[in-house]
């Protein structure tokens, strides 16, 4: 019979619930994601299971390839406004970071984006990255949360504003829809006002199990360290929600031109009516990289323009937008693997 060390039990014991903790975490990760996987393959067979296969390849057979090449001048131009942005916090917070290192980590991200089952896996890396970078993990962490939110009240304003503008092309019985944009807006404002007031979100951590609010409550005081750094120049917002508004135009300019290239014949204030909404629409995280999301939010964009062929329509142009940011991605993933090869030469 093997006998046991002095002390190996006890060392044992205190392993186990870690490990059984680790292993619940895992089994939920899978089930995440088996969810994930089920909900957009169900959706996808709901919106295209009557989809006309024929009208579906001819759009793609006829791509305008010349058309492409400006897809990619606009996500470049776009990553680096996103860049720009994120710099603007940093140095607000006393970081000096270059454009073009943010730059990079930024395109890194978009890989993680893609290829994580999480939506959040690109934003985690740029915390590591410019975290490990600065010196400042926390007020990295601070930065990205920031640099969001200004995303998201950009994306919210336009995806309110521009239905608005354009209301007589929104179907009578899908006007309701507008309110889902606007109820985002103000509560994306709602949680840029939450951030500032210290003291209520401190006060509420209260209520969290000692061994838990002691480390939350340093990292928090930490956090609000670099977000009362923002709020002492408010035009660090202001500016940064203004540099989202423009990348969230050139969101719609993208999509237009792809939509060109596989000549939808939509002209592009629809696509300026409809596309932020579908941007709203494919950031809730239910579905794999948006995906079932976006179709849904397509389809509803043509149909309300009267396409006769909506489906197949929405199916090649979320195909097609999928595929070109694939390939995007796939530059951030090289670029990660070639800093990694640097790092151990």
């Amino acid at each position: 019979m093997a006998s046991t060390r002095p002390g190996e039990e006890n060392r044992n014991e205190e392993k186990t619930p870690a490990s059984s903790a680790a292993g619940k975490n895992r089994a939920l990760a899978f089930l995440k994601l088996g969810l994930k996987l089920g909900f957009t393959a169900l959706l996808l067979w709901l919106l295209y299971r009557k989809m006309d296969l024929q009208a579906f390849r001819s759009s793609l057979q006829e791509l305008r390839w010349e058309l492409l090449p400006l897809f990619y001048a606009i996500a470049v131009g776009n990553m680096w406004i996103s860049s720009v942005r994120w710099k603007l916090f940093l140095r607000a917070d006393g970081v000096e970071i270059s454009t073009s290192l943010l730059f990079r980590s930024h395109w890194i991200s978009s890989f993680f984006n893609f290829f994580l089952p999480s939506n959040i896996g690109g934003d985690v890396y740029r915390m590591a990255d410019i975290g490990r970078r600065s010196g400042r993990p926390v007020g990295s962490v601070a930065s990205v949360f920031a640099d969001r939110l200004a995303g998201f009240v950009a994306m919210s304003f336009l995806g309110f504003l521009f239905p608005l503008l354009g209301y007589s092309l929104i179907p009578p019985e899908k006007r309701m829809l507008l309110l889902v944009p606007a109820v985002l807006f103000f509560g994306f404002l709602t949680a840029a006002f939450l951030l500032l007031q210290q003291r209520l979100l401190l006060w509420f951590l209260r209520f969290f199990p000692q061994r838990v609010r002691e480390p939350l409550m340093r990292f928090a005081t930490r956090f609000f360290e670099s977000i009362h750094a923002y709020a002492r120049t408010p035009a660090v917002f202001l500016k940064a929600v203004l540099l989202s508004i423009v990348f969230q135009f050139f969101v719609i300019v993208a999509v237009y031109v792809v939509g060109a290239s596989l000549r939808i014949p939509v002209s592009f204030a629809p696509y300026c009516v409809f596309v932020p909404f579908v941007c709203l629409l494919e950031s809730v995280p239910l579905s794999l990289n948006g995906m079932g999301l976006r179709d849904t939010g397509y389809l509803f964009f043509f149909e309300a323009v009267g396409l006769a062929t909506a489906a197949s329509t929405s199916a090649a142009l979320s195909l097609c937008y999928v595929t070109l940011t694939l390939f995007y991605a796939l530059g951030g993933g090289l670029l990660f693997l070639f800093r990694q090869f640097l790092r151990r030469v």
